[in-house]
């Protein structure tokens, strides 16, 4: 294949990959579905009381909203229609009671804060009657059935629990008794949050099937596999552990500079000498106008972390093409980039607040149900590839370019478009 049909079908792969990229918006490229809510109950003179604070990603309340398409939360202010309506649906999915009957509402909703940019926050007071309290939150079930909603809960007496609520058991009744819908959440609610969390982390997917493209075999992969886990796992847990704490928008769009990174490096090992330096080029001055636009406070990426990262990129780019086996230096970038996916998977936990003696089998759990979504996609992504990476080499190498195309284009979308979010 001459080099202009390469560079055309590199153009038009370039394109669809954008497409599919904006078809997600910007804030919410890396989705977290999982809705999340607290409960501070305490005992009043006339009855109990309940202060409520509600975490909803934006893209779902867009979702059941229509008036909300096309809106970002910074605009709420200006349509007292659309947030009259998020209210309106919060206090309807979200509901509290005790056997004396439903709670009532005690003034209006009040924003609150979210450390998750992609989440919309209200928090609200509600007065009981007497009697055990009695959650049910529906959210958002209407067009997404496998919708979770992670709950906590503190109790009059002090006491700190947690509920990962599902559908079909959207009822919870904190301090109630085992099997009446009272238990906290186990390892396996957790393993199906963090299965969930990674079916939806499409920017994770497509760094992971990135990492595949080059065809590498089994022991390679097995370093591959091994350094990405260990990094993220490594993180995930400094992140929920209160450790690190870093900047929910810059780690996003480090995730889609990492994903750029990976695929040039797959073209890079398709072309030539000259093809080469000009991608590290690219990179250079991708990276060099990165920290240009933090320094100018334009973005809200950190300039140190960017020029860090993009530092490392180059030389590894420019390493990786002295190597006579540059995929024996895969695992390099696949350690660390999972440094900074690690952070992204801790998001969920991170906001949740867990109670202290529930960190440790809710991070046990969640990392489990990462890793086997990773390595389920890992096996199906590295068989389904063998087919065309095995063949006659410039069938080869069009499967690397065409692979690497939309994910590259998805990279640079997504850095570029979180990085102005944040």
């Amino acid at each position: 294949m001459s080099a202009r049909a390469r560079l055309l079908l590199f153009a038009l792969s370039s394109f669809a990959g954008l497409g599919v990229a904006l078809a997600v918006p910007a804030a919410h490229a890396h989705p977290r579905a999982t809705s999340l809510s607290s409960w501070e109950f305490s005992d009043g003179p006339d009855g109990a009381e309940a202060r409520v604070t509600v975490r909803a990603p934006w893209s779902a309340l867009q979702r059941v909203l229509p008036e909300l398409s096309g809106l970002v939360p910074e605009r709420l202010g200006y349509r007292v229609d659309a947030a009259a309506a998020i209210d309106g649906y919060l206090v309807e999915h979200v509901r509290l009671a005790t056997r004396a009957g439903p709670c009532r509402l005690r003034g209006g909703l009040q924003p609150a804060p979210s450390p998750d940019a992609t989440h919309f926050a209200r928090r609200f007071r509600m007065r009981c009657g007497a009697g055990e309290p009695e959650i049910t939150v529906d959210l958002f079930q209407e067009v997404d059935t496998s919708h979770l909603h992670l709950a906590r809960a503190r109790m009059p007496d002090g006491a700190e629990l947690d509920r990962v609520i599902v559908v079909g058991q959207a009822t919870w009744r904190p301090g109630g008794k085992a099997g009446d819908g009272g238990e906290a959440s186990s390892v396996g609610d957790y393993l199906w949050l963090g299965l969930d969390h990674i079916a939806t982390g499409y920017d994770h997917l497509a760094f992971v099937l990135a990492l595949l493209l080059t065809g590498t075999g089994v022991a390679q992969l097995a370093k591959v596999v091994t350094g990405f886990t260990v990094a993220h796992s490594l993180t995930l847990a400094l992140g929920v552990l209160g450790f690190v704490r870093p900047m929910p928008e810059a780690v996003e769009a480090l995730i889609g500079f990492s994903i750029v990174v990976v695929a040039c490096e797959n073209f890079a090992a398709t072309l030539g000498p000259a093809a080469q330096r000009g991608l590290r080029a690219a990179l250079g001055l991708l990276t060099v106008a990165g920290v240009g636009a933090a320094l100018a406070g334009a973005t809200g990426l950190p300039a140190s972390a960017l020029l860090g990262i993009g530092l490392f990129s180059l030389c590894y780019l420019a390493l990786a093409e002295r190597s006579e086996r540059p995929e024996t230096l895969r695992w390099v970038v696949a350690l660390t980039f999972g440094l900074v996916h690690g952070f992204g998977f801790a998001g969920v936990l991170a906001e949740a607040g867990l109670p202290a003696a529930n960190v440790a089998p809710a991070l046990l759990g969640f990392n489990l149900g990462v890793e086997l979504g990773q390595l389920a996609v890992v096996a199906v992504g590295w068989l389904a590839l063998r087919a065309w990476l095995l063949g006659p080499a410039p069938r080869r190498l069009a499967a690397i370019q065409w692979g690497s195309a939309p994910v590259l284009a998805a990279g640079l979308y997504w850095f570029l478009s979180r990085a102005a979010a944040g």
